[in-house]
């Protein structure tokens, strides 16, 4: 048995995977919605059973997702997964610098926007000059940050958010009493599991897997715990307190936005053959359209995280149906790259 072989490698490896900007953004996207623990405890068990199916067939940690696909059902399919990556972390952008604005402001008026395009472009032209991302003890410094400031959020009080943005707003459509409207928390949920799809080890690992759901029980424990309603009415933080909380978060949503940006540009480059300042350009020219729509037909936060969602529902389907595949002949060719070492930046992701 290897070191990797562990119950706690396997946790910690699925921890650090999903684990990230979700931990802040999806409570303070969802507070006045509060769904309750269902949706979230629905996702979870969705998710353990895909491991099991992905770990029987071989796993997706070794070679990374895309190879998955592209090994199972073919080239196509795996230019799918990766444009699957690039759209959605494209459009994903757009939620996270909201975030960081509303965070910033204490408001999700037309300000929040303004400022979110402004998070936008200087995450951009800082990954156009400096193109390397943080180093590992840096992405694990971040990740605690962001621990210890959704933990800080849920003991003082949720940010209140301002006045919502009208009539495309998440509560007043959740909260419509229509069938089935709850289930629509499910797709911006998806947001904070991005990464786990390239850390299922394979069945043959059974500590590792064990780890893997025990990392992925704990994760969904911790976002019940900080997305639950308070157990009595809890008072706002105090203005100075708020403001350090909201400044600090605004700062890591920020780095997200430049590191994701970053492998959206990577998948870009992937997809085209072109530059990666091409593919900044492009994701985050995306990611403005995205914020100028909502804007537009006033969405808030939960429905802007619909599309990095969705995105990530169809990845995860796409490489359910690769599982189910018997794996085709492998062909030898010159150019057949694994994704392995291809680092995304997941909303949820702590790498960086």
């Amino acid at each position: 048995m290897t070191r990797t072989d562990t119950w706690s490698a396997g946790a910690a490896k699925a921890l650090g995977a999903v684990l990230g900007a979700g931990a802040l953004l999806l409570p303070a996207a969802l507070a006045t919605a509060r769904p309750g623990p269902w949706p979230g405890v629905a996702v979870a068990g969705a998710l353990a059973g895909w491991c099991l199916l992905v770990a029987a067939a071989g796993g997706t940690e070794d070679s990374g997702p895309v190879a998955f696909v592209r090994n199972r059902i073919g080239p196509g399919p795996a230019r799918a997964a990766t444009a699957l990556y690039f759209g959605g972390f494209a459009t994903g952008q757009a939620g996270v610098a909201l975030g960081a604005a509303e965070f910033a402001l204490g408001d999700s008026g037309w300000r929040a926007y303004a400022v979110a395009a402004a998070v936008l472009g200087s995450a951009a032209a800082y990954a156009w000059c400096v193109p390397q991302g943080l180093s590992p003890a840096g992405r694990r410094l971040r990740l605690a940050a962001v621990l210890a400031l959704a933990v800080s959020w849920r003991l003082l009080g949720s940010p209140e958010p301002g006045p919502g943005p009208g009539p495309g707003s998440w509560t007043g459509s959740w909260s419509g009493g229509w069938p089935g409207a709850a289930l629509l928390v499910a797709v911006p949920l998806l947001f904070g599991w991005v990464g786990l799809e390239g850390a299922v080890p394979a069945m043959a690992r059974r500590r590792a897997l064990g780890g893997t759901l025990l990392g992925l029980a704990l994760a969904a424990a911790l976002y019940a715990v900080l997305q639950a309603p308070p157990a009595t009415a809890a008072q706002p933080p105090a203005p100075a307190a708020a403001a350090a909380l909201g400044i600090g978060s605004a700062a890591l949503c920020w780095t997200y936005c430049r590191t994701n940006l970053h492998a959206t540009a990577a998948r870009w480059t992937e997809l085209t053959g072109r530059t990666r300042r091409g593919g900044l350009v492009a994701a985050g020219l995306i990611a403005l359209g995205v914020l100028v729509l909502g804007r537009a037909a006033r969405w808030d936060l939960p429905v802007l995280l619909i599309g990095p969602g969705a995105a990530t529902a169809a990845l995860y389907t796409l490489i359910a149906v690769a599982a189910v595949r018997r794996p085709r002949p492998q062909e030898p060719t010159d150019h057949d790259h694994s994704d392995r070492h291809r680092v995304l930046e997941g909303a949820a992701r702590s790498a960086g």
